[in-house]
């Protein structure tokens, strides 16, 4: 069982093929009138990559702890641990698909709404680390090691600097221009 099967292949194959037909049919080539980048292009392909791909990182994570808490059920509070973190995960997970359709729908919403994506990853690992310590009973420090800190706080700094790319890229601006922003909501009186 240590091959990598066919079936395995076609899934990667259907999995990026399927991204990249999202990446490139979504992708506009033409300029604004003054000549300015606009469109799916350029450096906003990479985080326009990874924000596709996040939900399904999540739901891999999802499988992945699924398989912990099978383990782990006999323990005292392992069960409200994994409805704690599945309620969080099911949060985050929202928030992410919530930001994919504003990309793919070029909304003005979206770069708000990566910014509380990136801003909501710090809230939702300290929130899951004091469900899962106050569950169990066991302090932070024995849950999380220096590796699992450090592979929580590289997407994090890697993520802020796709924020600020965000709020300065001039092919953001004019990239995320459908639909209308909070600040231009008209209320009709009646």
């Amino acid at each position: 069982m240590g091959s990598f099967s066919i079936w395995h292949w076609l899934i990667v194959l259907v999995i990026f093929g399927g991204i990249g037909w999202l990446v490139f049919s979504s992708r506009n080539k033409v300029a604004t009138a003054t000549g300015e980048p606009a469109g799916f292009g350029g450096w906003l392909i990479l985080p326009m990559i990874g924000q596709t791909v996040a939900p399904i990182k999540t739901l891999a994570g999802v499988a992945e702890t699924a398989k912990a808490y099978d383990q782990y059920g006999s323990v005292p509070g392992a069960q409200v641990a994994s409805y704690g973190e599945g309620a969080l995960t099911f949060a985050y997970l929202a928030l992410q698909v919530v930001t994919l359709i504003a990309m793919y729908r070029k909304s003005r919403l979206f770069p708000k709404l990566f910014l509380y994506q990136w801003l909501a990853i710090p809230v939702y690992l300290t929130l899951d680390a004091l469900v899962v310590s106050l569950s169990l009973g066991v302090s932070v420090d024995q849950l999380y090691g220096q590796a699992e800190i450090a592979a929580a706080v590289t997407p994090f700094v890697a993520a802020g600097l796709w924020v600020l790319y965000m709020f300065k890229s001039v092919r953001v601006r004019n990239t995320f221009v459908r639909g209308r922003s909070f600040g231009d909501v008209v209320v009709e009186p009646r």
